[in-house]
């Protein structure tokens, strides 16, 4: 029982005293003490960190596969995205194995050329 207790109050006394509030820091003149200083150094527009401009998403670039696929009048299925590899369901309207090989390369090459940083699989339903 002492050792729960003890224990106890260990734990007590560390919770306590995490809660305690924080001193900001004094200058007292002194060169460099009291400055505020920007720590923004990120100057590139593209980053992440600024989020106050519209980037590019894995979303974009599904829709953009499926504008391609709709421009050739076909329907497109489920867009998939899995790394650098692109997974494009496509119902063809003909059958025909040797047509239907044709027409996936032809898709295919079609879609790289509007989002080229995929390798792009296409399915036929």
């Amino acid at each position: 029982m002492m050792k729960i207790c003890a224990v106890f109050l260990a734990s007590l006394m560390l919770f306590a005293s995490g809660c305690t509030p924080l001193k900001a820091p004094e200058s007292n003149g002194a060169a460099g003490e009291g400055q505020q200083l920007s720590t923004d150094i990120n100057l590139n527009p593209n980053a992440y960190r600024n989020m106050d401009t519209q980037k590019p998403t894995i979303s974009d670039d599904q829709n953009k596969i499926r504008e391609v696929v709709e421009a050739e009048g076909l329907d497109a299925g489920a867009v998939s995205i899995n790394g650098n590899h692109a997974w494009v369901n496509v119902k063809f309207e003909s059958v025909e194995a040797m047509d239907l090989n044709e027409q996936r390369k032809r898709l295919a090459k079609k879609i790289y050329k509007a989002v080229p940083r995929y390798k792009i699989h296409v399915r036929a339903k």
